[in-house]
């Protein structure tokens, strides 16, 4: 009997805490951002070192080859709008990218 309540209570555990990290999950979107006059690695640290610090960004991807960055961020704490006139502080005119829209993480 013991052994039975023992694998419930685990089983129990174990859903509990996939809820929790899908719930948690849930609220991170990605989205990626055509970024012009980027122009080579000083542009990437300093998107890197800077756009991280904007509330709710979670992760910058910079990639100079096609001049696209795909941001992921917290949705319940900012949007794709925010973070385009974050880039845009810093210099840098950017769009959503044609090829991919904002999409949310799951």
């Amino acid at each position: 009997m013991k052994k039975i309540l023992i694998i419930a209570l685990s089983l129990l555990t174990l859903a509990f805490a996939a809820n929790a990290q899908n719930k948690k999950n849930s609220k991170v979107s990605e989205v990626k951002l055509a970024v012009s006059e980027m122009h080579g690695d000083h542009c990437k640290q300093r998107i890197e070192k800077s756009i991280p610090f904007e509330k709710g960004i979670k992760d910058v991807e910079v990639n100079l080859k096609d001049n696209t960055v795909v941001v992921k961020y917290d949705n319940t704490k900012t949007d794709a709008e925010k973070i385009i006139a974050s880039f845009k502080k810093l210099g840098y005119p950017t769009e959503i990218a044609k090829d991919a829209e904002t999409t949310n993480k799951q």
